[in-house]
């Protein structure tokens, strides 16, 4: 312990604070060259999708029997309005909704739906939403 103590280690710290100095300049002027996500921003002009919009855009893939867009559908609206899979919110997707979602579950996790990776991780989201997990 001796080795680190009065000028050496007054030079280590100075040096780790310089380190440090250099990483937040380096961090700060990296951020000004990534251009901003636009997916996440809404276009002026264009029209953000409303949660009724993306419910029935599921209701419309499953009717056509393509579980894994419903699911994506499900997915985009619960960003939009977390309370949608909430089951004590009044903007709840519904107990049938809720039935559903764990029927497709089992069924991908057994195989009698191919929805594929995608599916699985947005019925992962919606099952963390709904039973209190980190979205």
């Amino acid at each position: 312990m001796r080795y680190l103590s009065g000028h050496k280690l007054t030079s280590l710290g100075g040096a780790l604070l310089l380190i440090a100095a250099a990483a937040a300049v380096r961090v700060a002027v990296l951020e000004e060259m990534i251009p901003p996500d636009v997916s996440a921003r809404p276009v002026i002009g264009v029209p953000v999708p409303s949660v009724t919009e993306h419910a029935a855009a599921a209701l419309a893939a499953e009717k056509d029997g393509d579980v894994g867009a419903a699911l994506s559908y499900y997915r985009a609206a619960a960003a939009l309005d977390p309370h949608c899979v909430d089951r004590l919110s009044p903007t709840f997707l519904g107990t049938v909704f809720e039935e559903k979602l764990k029927r497709w579950v089992a069924e991908m996790r057994s195989g009698r739906i191919a929805a594929g990776p995608s599916a699985m991780r947005d019925a992962a989201y919606l099952f963390r939403r709904m039973y209190g997990g980190c979205g």
